[in-house]
Protein backbone atom coordinates (compact mmCIF):
# COMPACT_ATOMS: atom_id res chain seq x y z
CA UNK A 1 0.00 0.00 0.00
CA UNK A 2 1.28 3.46 -0.80
CA UNK A 3 0.50 6.90 0.50
CA UNK A 4 -2.28 8.17 -1.78
CA UNK A 5 -1.00 11.75 -1.77
CA UNK A 6 -0.09 12.16 -5.46
CA UNK A 7 -2.25 11.41 -8.46
CA UNK A 8 -0.81 11.33 -11.97
CA UNK A 9 -3.36 12.66 -14.43
CA UNK A 10 -3.34 9.41 -16.41
CA UNK A 11 -4.12 7.43 -13.24
CA UNK A 12 -7.29 9.34 -12.41
CA UNK A 13 -10.66 7.92 -13.47
CA UNK A 14 -12.28 9.39 -16.56
CA UNK A 15 -15.27 10.50 -14.47
CA UNK A 16 -14.18 14.04 -13.60
CA UNK A 17 -16.48 14.35 -10.59
CA UNK A 18 -15.02 11.16 -9.09
CA UNK A 19 -11.48 12.24 -9.96
CA UNK A 20 -12.14 15.59 -8.25
CA UNK A 21 -13.30 13.84 -5.07
CA UNK A 22 -10.32 11.47 -5.01
CA UNK A 23 -7.88 14.38 -5.21
CA UNK A 24 -9.68 16.37 -2.50
CA UNK A 25 -10.08 13.54 0.00
CA UNK A 26 -6.39 12.61 -0.17
CA UNK A 27 -5.27 16.06 1.00
CA UNK A 28 -4.39 16.86 4.62
CA UNK A 29 -3.50 20.50 4.03
CA UNK A 30 -4.80 23.30 1.84
CA UNK A 31 -4.29 26.93 0.93
CA UNK A 32 -7.21 28.83 2.43
CA UNK A 33 -8.17 32.08 0.71
CA UNK A 34 -10.23 34.63 2.64
CA UNK A 35 -10.90 38.34 2.24
CA UNK A 36 -9.08 40.65 4.63
CA UNK A 37 -11.50 42.18 7.12
CA UNK A 38 -9.82 45.55 6.54
CA UNK A 39 -9.70 46.45 2.87
CA UNK A 40 -11.07 43.21 1.41
CA UNK A 41 -7.86 42.16 -0.33
CA UNK A 42 -7.36 38.42 -0.99
CA UNK A 43 -5.42 36.64 1.75
CA UNK A 44 -4.08 33.07 1.48
CA UNK A 45 -2.90 30.95 4.40
CA UNK A 46 -1.93 27.35 5.06
CA UNK A 47 -4.39 25.19 7.01
CA UNK A 48 -4.74 21.54 7.87
CA UNK A 49 -8.00 20.04 6.68
CA UNK A 50 -10.23 17.02 7.09
CA UNK A 51 -13.43 16.26 5.19
CA UNK A 52 -16.91 15.34 6.26
CA UNK A 53 -18.60 12.33 4.69
CA UNK A 54 -20.18 14.66 2.12
CA UNK A 55 -16.74 16.20 1.34
CA UNK A 56 -17.35 19.42 3.27
CA UNK A 57 -13.96 20.67 4.55
CA UNK A 58 -13.47 20.74 8.34
CA UNK A 59 -10.97 23.23 9.77
CA UNK A 60 -9.55 23.92 13.22
CA UNK A 61 -8.74 27.63 13.43
CA UNK A 62 -7.33 29.95 16.05
CA UNK A 63 -9.42 33.00 16.84
CA UNK A 64 -6.18 35.00 16.86
CA UNK A 65 -5.39 34.16 13.23
CA UNK A 66 -6.02 36.64 10.45
CA UNK A 67 -8.05 34.15 8.43
CA UNK A 68 -10.44 33.62 11.35
CA UNK A 69 -11.00 37.34 11.78
CA UNK A 70 -11.60 37.53 8.05
CA UNK A 71 -14.27 34.82 8.25
CA UNK A 72 -16.10 36.72 10.96
CA UNK A 73 -16.49 39.60 8.50
CA UNK A 74 -17.12 37.55 5.33
CA UNK A 75 -17.66 33.75 5.37
CA UNK A 76 -16.81 33.27 1.69
CA UNK A 77 -13.73 31.11 1.21
CA UNK A 78 -11.74 29.26 -1.41
CA UNK A 79 -9.49 26.27 -0.74
CA UNK A 80 -6.78 25.01 -3.07
CA UNK A 81 -6.35 21.24 -2.69
CA UNK A 82 -3.05 20.18 -4.26
CA UNK A 83 -2.66 16.65 -5.63
CA UNK A 84 0.58 17.37 -7.50
CA UNK A 85 3.05 16.23 -4.80
CA UNK A 86 5.65 14.00 -6.37
CA UNK A 87 4.54 14.92 -9.88
CA UNK A 88 7.53 15.79 -12.11
CA UNK A 89 5.66 18.74 -13.64
CA UNK A 90 3.12 20.26 -11.22
CA UNK A 91 1.38 22.06 -14.08
CA UNK A 92 0.25 18.69 -15.46
CA UNK A 93 -0.80 17.35 -12.04
CA UNK A 94 -4.28 17.40 -10.53
CA UNK A 95 -5.64 20.07 -8.19
CA UNK A 96 -9.01 21.36 -7.06
CA UNK A 97 -10.16 24.84 -6.09
CA UNK A 98 -13.22 24.54 -3.88
CA UNK A 99 -15.42 27.53 -3.04
CA UNK A 100 -18.05 27.89 -0.34
CA UNK A 101 -19.00 29.53 2.93
CA UNK A 102 -17.46 28.76 6.30
CA UNK A 103 -19.50 28.42 9.48
CA UNK A 104 -18.57 27.66 13.07
CA UNK A 105 -19.36 24.13 14.25
CA UNK A 106 -22.06 24.37 16.88
CA UNK A 107 -22.02 22.40 20.16
CA UNK A 108 -23.96 19.15 20.05
CA UNK A 109 -23.71 15.66 18.58
CA UNK A 110 -22.96 16.79 15.04
CA UNK A 111 -20.31 19.24 16.21
CA UNK A 112 -18.69 16.49 18.27
CA UNK A 113 -18.77 14.19 15.24
CA UNK A 114 -16.99 16.78 13.08
CA UNK A 115 -14.36 17.38 15.76
CA UNK A 116 -13.73 13.64 16.07
CA UNK A 117 -13.39 13.35 12.32
CA UNK A 118 -10.81 16.15 12.18
CA UNK A 119 -8.81 14.84 15.14
CA UNK A 120 -8.83 11.30 13.73
CA UNK A 121 -6.94 12.65 10.72
CA UNK A 122 -4.80 15.10 12.73
CA UNK A 123 -4.33 13.55 16.20
CA UNK A 124 -1.51 15.97 17.01
CA UNK A 125 -4.07 18.78 17.06
CA UNK A 126 -5.64 17.28 20.20
CA UNK A 127 -3.07 19.11 22.35
CA UNK A 128 -4.48 22.53 21.40
CA UNK A 129 -8.00 21.78 20.09
CA UNK A 130 -9.42 22.44 23.56
CA UNK A 131 -7.82 25.86 23.96
CA UNK A 132 -10.33 28.66 24.31
CA UNK A 133 -9.11 30.56 21.27
CA UNK A 134 -9.48 27.58 18.90
CA UNK A 135 -12.67 26.49 17.19
CA UNK A 136 -13.85 24.08 14.52
CA UNK A 137 -15.28 25.33 11.26
CA UNK A 138 -17.13 23.57 8.44
CA UNK A 139 -17.12 24.87 4.87
CA UNK A 140 -20.39 24.45 3.00
CA UNK A 141 -19.17 23.67 -0.54
CA UNK A 142 -20.79 25.47 -3.43
CA UNK A 143 -18.58 24.96 -6.48
CA UNK A 144 -15.28 23.30 -7.39
CA UNK A 145 -12.84 23.75 -10.26
CA UNK A 146 -11.05 20.52 -11.12
CA UNK A 147 -7.81 20.54 -13.12
CA UNK A 148 -6.61 17.06 -14.01
CA UNK A 149 -3.77 18.11 -16.28
CA UNK A 150 -3.50 19.88 -19.61
CA UNK A 151 -6.86 20.08 -21.37
CA UNK A 152 -8.75 18.70 -18.38
CA UNK A 153 -10.30 21.59 -16.46
CA UNK A 154 -13.97 21.87 -15.53
CA UNK A 155 -16.28 23.52 -12.97
CA UNK A 156 -18.84 21.52 -10.97
CA UNK A 157 -21.58 22.50 -8.54
CA UNK A 158 -21.96 20.71 -5.20
CA UNK A 159 -22.59 17.88 -4.33
CA UNK A 160 -20.05 16.83 -7.02
CA UNK A 161 -21.75 13.57 -7.93
CA UNK A 162 -22.24 12.44 -4.32
CA UNK A 163 -25.56 11.12 -3.05
CA UNK A 164 -26.60 13.25 -0.04
CA UNK A 165 -28.68 10.36 1.33
CA UNK A 166 -25.74 7.95 1.07
CA UNK A 167 -23.46 10.43 2.82
CA UNK A 168 -26.01 10.92 5.60
CA UNK A 169 -26.40 7.15 6.05
CA UNK A 170 -22.65 6.62 6.41
CA UNK A 171 -22.28 9.60 8.75
CA UNK A 172 -24.94 8.19 11.08
CA UNK A 173 -23.46 4.69 11.07
CA UNK A 174 -19.77 5.60 10.99
CA UNK A 175 -18.85 5.27 14.68
CA UNK A 176 -20.25 1.76 15.02
CA UNK A 177 -18.96 0.74 11.60
CA UNK A 178 -15.42 1.85 12.43
CA UNK A 179 -15.37 -0.22 15.62
CA UNK A 180 -16.62 -3.24 13.70
CA UNK A 181 -14.19 -2.80 10.82
CA UNK A 182 -11.10 -2.26 12.97
CA UNK A 183 -11.89 -5.40 14.92
CA UNK A 184 -12.67 -7.49 11.84
CA UNK A 185 -9.56 -6.37 9.93
CA UNK A 186 -7.11 -6.09 12.82
CA UNK A 187 -4.81 -8.72 11.32
CA UNK A 188 -4.70 -7.04 7.93
CA UNK A 189 -4.07 -3.61 9.44
CA UNK A 190 -1.28 -5.04 11.61
CA UNK A 191 0.63 -5.85 8.43
CA UNK A 192 1.17 -2.09 8.05
CA UNK A 193 2.69 -1.96 11.52
CA UNK A 194 1.49 -1.48 15.08
CA UNK A 195 -1.07 1.24 15.67
CA UNK A 196 -2.69 1.49 12.24
CA UNK A 197 -6.47 1.79 12.15
CA UNK A 198 -9.31 2.89 9.91
CA UNK A 199 -10.08 6.37 11.24
CA UNK A 200 -12.82 7.64 8.90
CA UNK A 201 -15.13 6.43 6.14
CA UNK A 202 -16.90 8.12 3.24
CA UNK A 203 -18.55 7.00 -0.01
CA UNK A 204 -15.21 7.19 -1.88
CA UNK A 205 -12.87 5.41 0.52
CA UNK A 206 -11.30 5.39 3.98
CA UNK A 207 -8.65 7.23 6.00
CA UNK A 208 -6.04 5.06 7.69
CA UNK A 209 -3.97 6.65 10.47
CA UNK A 210 -1.20 5.82 12.89
CA UNK A 211 -0.51 8.87 15.05
CA UNK A 212 0.55 11.51 12.50
CA UNK A 213 1.01 9.02 9.67
CA UNK A 214 -1.80 8.98 7.12
CA UNK A 215 -2.82 6.81 4.19
CA UNK A 216 -5.81 7.27 1.93
CA UNK A 217 -7.49 4.10 0.69
CA UNK A 218 -9.77 4.70 -2.31
CA UNK A 219 -12.62 2.38 -3.25
CA UNK A 220 -12.89 1.08 -6.80
CA UNK A 221 -16.34 2.67 -7.01
CA UNK A 222 -18.41 4.89 -4.69
CA UNK A 223 -20.62 3.15 -2.13
CA UNK A 224 -24.14 4.14 -1.15
CA UNK A 225 -24.94 1.95 1.86
CA UNK A 226 -23.34 0.18 4.81
CA UNK A 227 -23.25 -3.26 3.19
CA UNK A 228 -21.44 -2.02 0.10
CA UNK A 229 -19.07 0.01 2.32
CA UNK A 230 -18.05 -3.12 4.23
CA UNK A 231 -17.41 -5.00 0.98
CA UNK A 232 -15.54 -2.13 -0.67
CA UNK A 233 -13.26 -1.66 2.33
CA UNK A 234 -12.44 -5.38 2.51
CA UNK A 235 -11.56 -5.32 -1.20
CA UNK A 236 -9.50 -2.14 -0.86
CA UNK A 237 -7.51 -3.51 2.10
CA UNK A 238 -6.83 -6.72 0.22
CA UNK A 239 -5.78 -4.81 -2.90
CA UNK A 240 -3.61 -2.44 -0.91
CA UNK A 241 -1.77 -5.25 0.80
CA UNK A 242 -1.23 -7.13 -2.45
Amino acid sequence: MTNAMAHDADQLPENNRLALRLVVRACRKAALATLLAEGGAPYASLVTVAFDVDMAPILLLSGLADHTRNLAADPRVSLLLDGTDGHPNPQTGPRVTLTGRAERCLPGPNGERLQARFLARHPGATQYAGFGDFGFWRVMPERAHFVGGFGRAVWFDAPFGLSPSAAATLAEAEAGLLAEINAAHAGTLARLGAGWRVAALDPDGADLTNQEEFRRLAFLAPVDDIISCRAALAEALGRGMG
